[in-house]
């Protein structure tokens, strides 16, 4: 006979098996130890989580930059000060490269939903507003989108963000379809087209 669900019990479990898996390496109970304060407390400061994820994303797209663009790598330091003097949720560029070369770029790190292969109507929406942003420019960012290479970056969760970002390119307007493309190293790059880059 199985025993009735009971919602603490997995709770607790799911909870102290996070906290020893991903943070302390030992079995202990941490829920019991824990205030409802204390869980408002993390619950806080996991908002920043993504945030934390978009700037990983940010670092390693510079440095994925820095082996395709050789202005990038010998500026280096300056486009990485750039991202770390930028505010979360700033309403600029998650990147701008202005020189030898002009790049604007917007991170996302959208995991597709269910763990499925498309993305849900919030991140699509996301999605979507970041690509006209860079194709037709923001209101508050002073760079011209059109003299820019335009980059989509999609931090990648794997096989189901590749088939996440087909079937979303596959759904846009014709007019927006034709000018995005996901990135491969053989494309010869123009300004008047995004390009979906993905980022592990």
């Amino acid at each position: 006979m199985s025993l009735p669900y009971d919602r603490e019990a997995e709770l607790k479990e799911r909870f102290n098996q996070f906290i020893a898996n991903k943070i302390t390496g030992s079995n202990e109970d941490y829920y019991s130890r824990m205030s409802v304060e204390d869980f408002e407390d993390i619950k806080t400061t996991l908002k920043d989580i993504h945030n934390i994820i978009t700037y990983k994303t940010t670092i390693r797209f510079i440095d994925w930059v820095s082996e395709r663009f050789p202005y990038v790598k010998e500026n280096y330091q300056v486009y990485l000060e750039q991202v770390l003097k930028t505010r979360p949720n700033d309403n600029g560029y998650d990147l701008i490269v202005t020189g030898e070369v002009n790049i604007i770029a917007e991170i996302k790190c959208n995991k597709p939903i269910n763990n499925g292969y498309k993305f849900g109507s919030a991140q699509r929406n996301g999605i979507v507003k970041d690509i006209l942003g860079l194709l037709e420019g923001k209101s508050k960012v002073k760079s011209n989108p059109a003299a820019a290479f335009k980059f989509l970056v999609i931090y990648d969760f794997g096989d189901h963000t590749l088939s996440a970002a087909q079937h979303l390119i596959k759904n846009l307007q014709a007019d927006l379809k034709e000018k995005v493309e996901i990135y491969e190293d053989s494309n010869l790059l123009t300004t008047d087209k995004v390009y979906v880059v993905f980022i592990k």
